[in-house]
């Protein structure tokens, strides 16, 4: 098992303020880390690289001094070896005998003090031709070089401590451990704090999800004012929320609605089929009489559950929609005559059918124009005329339904395409009472064929349904 699963193993059951909280403070510690390495280096670099560039300088001063010599050396002064050295950095000058006859500072340790703290893994810092040597809490850098004048050769020995440079290191390396700590402790600090208030919205989600009922979703998150994501989520949680609402409160009423449907032709059946059982069917005019009533209810339940069956699939988005050119004057020409064949009661016309061609579902663009015609006919009184007439106007071609019926009331000229809504009027027949679900389907196949649906009606005078249909463009 690889380290990093032991550790996705390992933080499976923590919460994921607890997984921010330890990925923050492990990001912020690896970048403490990285910024003190790199601290710390370049404090190395600044303070051993001084020193030796010091010794360095001062090896190539006293060259200087050797070869100015080597034109005069009868004129040679000691003290300017002095001259030629560097602040902090000591010079001794050892013969063949090992005697020191030039020092600088007689109170700079000793060549045998500095052999025996010599250092045998010096620092990675310090330059490979320099010696190191520890004393105590002090580093001493040492190089040599020799002279030779004829014949005779004495060892130059360059000596600098860097103790103060080594406290100052010191005292970095605990100012910048001290900070480390107080780093990670504020990281861990601030990090809980800042991951359960960024994630206290998706607590109250949660909190709320568990408290929606499907027949009640009550409760919205609260929203912030700010414009980030987890708002942004909210606001699309509380708008799921009401769309799903909106989704089970019609589908009470639907239910609600067509149950109050269904009852009422079972309960005529019912109520007819107990009447023959009562009487007998002895009477063949009698008998005759409610069987047809029987079997109208039985064709108005059958043609509800029809809409109902259609709508349902529209809600479902299981509707299939087959689209293809069609002559919608043979649409119109078809339907007009079956209608005229059928209808005894009332004045059916046709005053216009211009040939045009549209792209639509023959089978339910058929069903869209038969339920306005339907429509029509439940409204208008015995007698009364339906006029159809289609005229191409500009790039649509314009389907009109009119009657002589009822009319239609300003304020209910929007609730007429809502499912179930009925006009109630004592001037309908009884055949009239329909389910109020034929509108509603044929304002969703307008919808899903472009078409636009306008009304004109008056009370008392009639009602015109225009359909604007688009027409396929010759090539």
């Amino acid at each position: 098992m690889s380290f990093m699963q032991k550790i996705k193993d390992l933080t499976n059951g923590f919460g994921i303020s607890t997984k921010i909280t330890l990925g923050y403070s492990a990001f912020f510690i690896l970048l403490l880390f990285v910024i003190n390495a790199a601290m710390w280096v370049g404090g190395m670099h600044a303070l051993y690289t001084p020193a030796e560039k010091t010794i360095f300088y001062s090896m190539e001063q006293i060259q200087k001094v050797l070869t100015e010599l080597e034109e005069n050396y009868s004129e040679f002064n000691p003290n300017a070896f002095r001259g030629a050295l560097i602040a902090g950095v000591v010079l001794r000058v050892v013969d063949e005998n090992g005697e020191v006859f030039i020092d600088t500072d007689p109170n700079y340790p000793s060549i045998e003090m500095f052999n025996a703290g010599l250092m045998l893994d010096p620092p990675i810092f310090a330059k490979s031709n320099l010696e190191i040597s520890q004393l105590g809490s002090a580093l001493i850098y040492r190089s040599k070089m020799e002279y030779t004048h004829e014949g005779s050769t004495v060892t130059l020995y360059f000596f600098r401590t860097i103790t103060s440079e080594l406290k100052l290191l010191g005292a970095l390396e605990t100012f910048l451990l001290i900070l480390d700590f107080i780093g990670i402790f504020s990281a861990i600090f601030v990090g809980y704090f800042l991951s359960r208030k960024i994630l206290k919205p998706i607590k109250t989600m949660n909190e709320l999800a568990r408290g929606i009922a499907f027949d009640e979703m009550k409760g919205r998150i609260p929203l912030g004012t700010a414009d980030d994501e987890l708002n942004q989520l909210a606001k699309t949680l509380n708008e799921m929320l009401d769309r799903l609402q909106g989704g089970i409160d019609k589908q009470k009423k639907f239910v609600s609605d067509a149950s109050h449907e269904l009852r009422n032709p079972l309960t005529v059946i019912k109520g007819y089929v107990e009447l023959i059982e009562r009487y007998g069917t002895g009477d063949p005019a009698f008998l005759t009489e409610n069987l047809n009533t029987i079997s109208s209810e039985a064709q108005n339940m059958q043609n509800l559950l029809q809409n109902l069956l259609f709508l349902s699939r529209t809600d479902q988005n299981t509707q299939k929609i087959n689209k293809k050119i069609l002559d919608l004057d043979d649409i119109v020409g078809d339907v007009m005559n079956k209608l005229k064949t059928v209808t005894k009661t009332h004045t059916v016309e046709l005053t216009a059918n211009t040939p045009a061609k549209i792209y639509g579902d023959g089978t339910i663009i058929r069903q869209m124009i038969r339920i306005f015609l339907d429509n029509a006919l439940k409204y208008t009184p015995e007698g009364g005329s339906i006029r159809v007439a289609s005229i191409i106007e500009g790039e649509n071609i314009l389907l009109s339904i009119s009657d002589s019926g009822i009319g239609i009331a300003p304020e209910n000229r929007q609730k007429i395409f809502d499912r179930f809504f009925r006009i109630d009027s004592e001037d309908l027949v009884s055949e009239a009472n329909g389910s109020g679900l034929g509108l509603s389907i044929a304002k969703w196949i307008a919808e899903h064929h472009d078409i636009t649906i306008d009304v004109d009606s008056e009370l008392g005078k009639g009602t015109t349904f225009t359909l604007k249909i688009p027409v396929v463009k010759s090539k």
